[in-house]
């Protein structure tokens, strides 16, 4: 993958970059007296041709989601080597596929579930509802291999959580499939910012699955069989952590870069019973990586860093949103919300 190649692409890219959600903009969002006064301040950002009838604060989902399909959009339409980003849309293709299978096996129909499937992935949403919930050999419109590997992707989800009738198997097994599809296009481009990007997401998903059986006090089969290869932390490592306290594995990550992490996670879920902490920290990890970015003059870096800042600011708005149509004060929202990118 050439860097000059995206010359045109970070230079269009670049001049969209103020219009992002800036501190002011976030701190503004926080301190409103409530959601209408939050949701106005969006006018003022790239997502004011979606915002519609400022009254229907309730609607900012839709809004949020019209802002990230006109990037992805966007991005397809100037950037090159068009397969590399299937990094990102295959993300929302892979949570499909799990709300399509539970969905499935739990006797809801595909209009109950049509509101929380994403629009952005790779895969046309009713191709993979054709697939997945109606056994239909339809095209997904990918590379003879992609096309091959998402379909087996489903099918070995499927299998297993037959198997088991535990819906956990569906995640863990799709899981484990994206984390290795990803790092396959990651090394095809041989860009090392991309190829370190999907080691670092590999082993914070293996961290989440390692915390989540451990502390469900599930079998450590399990985890061997979700564990996703390719990350820089050794399978060996989380395996004999598994035999012990989980504050044995709070020591044995101590000195590798998800230390605070899996510190921070492990204390949150004592004192919350849930695992909102990690999920945060594992995501700004990623953020903080993908600033790396911004030094980046030519190549895919700025593209891919690009549409993870869109991503960041609807994840934070939709926070924001929320908490204001709850009520909940300015403080707390501080603390619930990612870092800015």
């Amino acid at each position: 993958m050439e860097n000059t190649q995206f010359a045109q692409s970070v230079a269009w890219l670049r001049a969209l970059e103020s219009k992002l959600l800036n501190e002011n903009e976030l701190e503004r969002m926080v301190l409103a007296k409530d959601a209408r006064d939050a949701y106005k301040i969006l006018n003022e950002t790239d997502y004011s041709t979606h915002t519609g009838d400022i009254d229907n604060v309730e609607s900012f989902q839709d809004v949020i989601n019209s802002g990230l399909q006109d990037t992805k959009t966007l991005i397809n339409k100037i950037a090159p080597q068009k397969w590399a980003f299937n990094i990102l849309w295959y993300r929302y293709d892979f949570h499909n596929m799990k709300v399509l299978l539970k969905a499935k096996y739990s006797g809801k129909s595909y209009e109950d579930i049509s509101g929380i499937l994403f629009t952005f992935g790779a895969v046309p949403v009713l191709a993979l509802k054709k697939y997945a919930m109606d056994g239909e050999n339809v095209s997904f419109g990918l590379s003879e291999s992609d096309e091959l590997y998402l379909k087996e992707s489903i099918k070995l989800a499927e299998k297993d959580y037959l198997k088991s009738e535990d819906p956990q198997m569906i995640d863990i097994v799709l899981d484990k499939r994206f984390c290795k599809i990803i790092n396959t296009l990651a090394t095809k481009t041989r860009n090392e910012f991309l190829i370190k990007f999907t080691k670092k997401y590999i082993d914070l998903k293996n961290i989440e699955l390692f915390m989540r059986l451990k502390i469900q006090n599930r079998e450590e089969d399990l985890f061997e069989k979700g564990f996703a290869d390719r990350g820089y932390i050794e399978k060996n490592r989380f395996v004999e952590a598994f035999k012990k306290d989980i504050s044995d594995f709070v020591e044995s990550m101590r000195f590798t870069d998800y230390g605070t992490i899996v510190r921070e996670a492990v204390k949150g879920y004592e004192e919350e019973r849930s695992f909102v902490k990690l999920d945060k920290l594992s995501y700004d990890h990623l953020t903080d990586y993908m600033q790396q970015a911004k030094r980046v003059a030519l190549g895919p870096e700025p593209v891919f860093a690009y549409f993870w800042a869109k991503k960041n600011n609807a994840l934070i708005i939709r926070s924001i949103m929320v908490a204001k149509l709850n009520g909940i004060e300015p403080e707390k929202i501080r603390h619930i919300i990612r870092n800015l990118y």
